[in-house]
């Protein structure tokens, strides 16, 4: 039976979490996961998802602490003027602190769903005790191969019908109200400008990230569904999107084909709790690594 405790914590107690203990006779291990929000999704994960991972975890000998962010779910807005990104890594900060007391965990890994991905490389950065993440549907770069499947994503789903509108309207002179200046808000450009507002970090800053990250030993799995083919279209995606880079080579990259963003039918999930297992036993538990 796992044991589950609702704790408030943070310096303004204004953070809410469930921590989940290891079950009673599981391997004992020095790990404790992190777990918290994707998007505005509450720290129960996306169908539940993190719900399952801290009960595969525990069973593992593995405790876990999933939260909800500053504003998010159960947790009250904190009171200082940190930006909302800054003030999340502070809020995983103190999370990992609260398990540490707690627990006497000094060594931790996040799965990061989304937002929570960009969250748990931003702590890694800032944390030493955050020695891997599994960054679910991170931002993902356009290449020559990408855009191709792209175009045939597009020209599959909009038939020859569509293809015909398409054209003629390209060649059909302008409306009245468009040739006197007039148009209509400007549609999302990618995927990801449909979800935030924020600007786009470059290809070269987080290239500096990862490179930090994998120097200092962290372990980073960049895994993506299969629910976007105009976001990232095949697997390989990732390494092309950082060819020639040496740090593609200390990170583990994957593709969930069958599962879309959400993680919504039961084989995907059962397929991510599996990878994610694989990816712990092969790349981080085996190492004995020290914060």
């Amino acid at each position: 039976m796992t044991e589950e405790h609702s704790l408030i914590l943070g310096a303004e107690q204004h953070i809410v979490a469930t921590l989940t203990q290891a079950s009673p006779g599981s391997p004992t291990q020095n790990w404790c996961a992190v777990l918290t929000n994707s998007g505005v999704i509450p720290r129960s994960g996306p169908h539940r998802m993190n719900v399952h991972l801290a009960r595969h975890f525990a069973r593992m000998g593995i405790p876990s602490i999933r939260f909800d962010m500053s504003g998010l779910g159960d947790s009250r807005r904190a009171t200082g003027s940190l930006p909302m990104v800054e003030q999340w890594v502070a809020d995983t900060r103190a999370a990992m602190d609260e398990a540490q007391a707690r627990l006497g965990c000094d060594r931790f890994f996040m799965v990061g769903f989304c937002s929570g991905a960009e969250v748990a490389h931003l702590t890694a950065l800032a944390d030493a005790r955050l020695r891997g993440a599994v960054l679910w549907d991170f931002y993902a770069f356009p290449t020559r191969l990408s855009k191709l499947y792209k175009l045939a994503y597009r020209l599959r789903r909009a038939g020859v019908k569509g293809i015909a509108r398409r054209f003629i309207a390209k060649v059909r002179p302008p409306t009245t109200a468009a040739s006197h200046g007039e148009s209509s808000a400007r549609a999302p450009v990618n995927a990801y400008e449909s979800l935030t507002s924020a600007p786009v970090t470059s290809r070269e800053e987080y290239t500096q990230r990862f490179r930090t990250l994998v120097g200092q030993g962290v372990e980073l799995f960049f895994y993506y569904s299969g629910g976007e083919p105009e976001w990232y279209a095949y697997r390989g995606q990732f390494h092309d999107m950082f060819k020639g880079e040496a740090f593609v080579q200390g990170v583990a990259f994957e593709q969930l084909a069958l599962s879309d963003h959400l993680l919504t039918r039961q084989p995907a999930q059962q397929a991510f709790i599996q990878d994610v297992n694989r990816w712990l036993k092969e790349r981080l538990l085996s190492r004995g690594l020290k914060p």
